[in-house]
């Protein structure tokens, strides 16, 4: 009795099974390099942003007072406090400052750890990822470092003082146990899902006449079910942000049924339904990560209170003004803004009032101009920096429009006795005369300080100009 041939379309089934292992097992491969390398971006970019966000939120100027293991001073303890909210509120293991004390040689300056803090000036390890750090730019070690405290992969970041001088460090350490697992986690399901990719496959060929069906139905399962556990950890990575995660409608109920009805599966390979529905699903998913890394990154970069630009996003203005004005590209006008009597405000009424009138100071300046291009450089200091050139008469339109607008606010929407008021000063880049940012800056500020002079003489007010 001859054996049977396989018919044409049993045969092309098993060439395309074939076919379909061998490239899965390419695949699998590549995609676990890759996974790995994005994997080792993302941990990086999520230790950045800590340590960016943390330096951000720190006072420069206080940070620099700080020279000597003094713990019971006002500056040592806000800084301590600043700190411990990221080391209660963040999964890492320790938070503190350093400075550059010197050739090489870097010690702290606040460790606010409870039980082992390292003293004032104690020498951390060093690292090329710190040296960047010391010199402006912020980084992340691609080694892991080991010192009396453990084994650690550290990010660094700048923190600034008012005149745009590093003065200390932000730096962050993640346990090396915890950075390797989430590496070795990862990689560890794509090889288990491959490698379950490549079995399934292997049965599918076998019962491939028989078995097909039920087959199908068990990746499907297993996909479905990687999906909803994904979106699971995805929910709980920004449930604590603050993050407000709009999840689009899915059509969850095609995929429950197909899941719970036997009837239903049958049809599962007869329509594209539940495929378009998981693809929708992973879809979703995508972006809504893409949208909280987003939203971290830009919170690095805006200043909590008042919703425009910080000190970061500031001096990273000023560093491609200057590489514009080398280029001789550059095109942009400077104005300063700054709070009139707020430590009067903030002596006899308290800092509550002081918040509500520097946050007030920014709404009204981004009613005229946008939020885009205004930045909060210090506690009552606002810069706008408009990118075109434009002519003293258009400024001085746009100061006569500002002053209505704050007469309007005073009259309209204060909540507090005082009227508010700050003072501005503009000054214009002329490429002929100016060579860096900082001359035009510095040109703005004393015209701003001349009209703070002016509405002190105005009111018979003789205190001191930083009121």
């Amino acid at each position: 009795m001859k054996p049977r041939k396989l018919r044409h379309s049993t045969r092309y089934m098993i060439i395309i099974c074939i076919f379909l292992l061998a490239m899965n097992f390419i695949l699998g491969f590549i995609l676990i390099q890759q996974a790995k390398k994005s994997m080792i971006t993302l941990i990086n970019n999520h230790m950045l942003d800590v340590s960016n966000t943390a330096a951000a939120s720190l006072n420069g100027d206080l940070l620099g007072t700080i020279t000597t293991d003094v713990t019971d001073s006002e500056a040592y303890n806000e800084i301590v406090t600043s700190l411990r909210l990221f080391q209660q509120n963040i999964d890492l293991a320790y938070i503190y400052t350093v400075r550059e004390m010197g050739d090489k040689y870097y010690g702290f300056i606040v460790d606010p750890d409870p039980i082992d803090p390292g003293a004032y000036g104690e020498p951390v390890q060093y690292t090329e990822a710190l040296e960047k750090a010391g010199h402006g730019t912020a980084a992340v070690d691609k080694e892991a470092f080991h010192d009396r405290w453990g084994t650690f992969y550290s990010a660094y970041s700048p923190v600034f003082d008012s005149n745009g001088n590093v003065v200390g460090i932000v730096g962050v350490d993640f346990n090396a146990g915890w950075y390797e697992k989430q590496i070795h986690t990862y990689t560890a399901s794509i090889i288990i899902t491959s490698i379950l990719s490549l079995l399934i496959g292997a049965v599918i060929v076998v019962l491939i006449t028989t078995q097909i069906r039920k087959r199908l139905n068990s990746v499907y399962d297993e996909l479905s079910a990687l999906a909803t556990d994904v979106e699971s950890l995805n929910k709980e990575m920004t449930s604590n942000t603050g993050y407000n995660q709009t999840t689009d409608s899915l059509k969850k109920e095609d995929a429950d049924t197909l899941i719970s009805d036997p009837d239903s599966r049958k049809s599962l390979y007869l329509s594209n339904d539940a495929i378009d529905s998981l693809g929708s699903k992973i879809k979703h998913m995508h972006k809504e990560m893409t949208n909280y890394i987003s939203y971290v990154h830009k919170q690095a970069f805006t200043d909590p209170m008042t919703g425009v630009g910080n000190k970061t996003a500031y001096l990273d203005l000023v560093k491609n003004l200057n590489r514009k004005i080398e280029k001789g590209t550059a095109a942009f006008t400077v104005i300063v803004f700054d709070v009139n009597g707020l430590k009067t405000v903030n002596d006899n009424c308290g800092h509550e009032y002081g918040d509500m009138i520097i946050s007030d100071t920014a709404l009204v300046i981004k009613r005229i101009y946008t939020a885009e291009c205004v930045f909060r450089i210090g506690g009552d200091e606002f810069i706008a920096v408009l990118d075109k050139e434009y002519t003293d008469d258009y400024i001085a339109e746009t100061f006569v429009t500002l002053d209505k607008e704050l007469e309007a606010f005073n009259k309209n929407e204060k909540q507090y006795e005082m009227n508010l008021s700050f003072s501005k000063g503009a000054a214009i880049f002329r490429k002929e005369t100016d060579t860096d940012y900082k001359t035009v800056f510095k040109r703005a500020d004393e015209a701003m300080y001349a009209n703070k002079g002016m509405y002190y003489r105005t009111f018979g007010d003789r205190r001191k100009r930083k009121d």
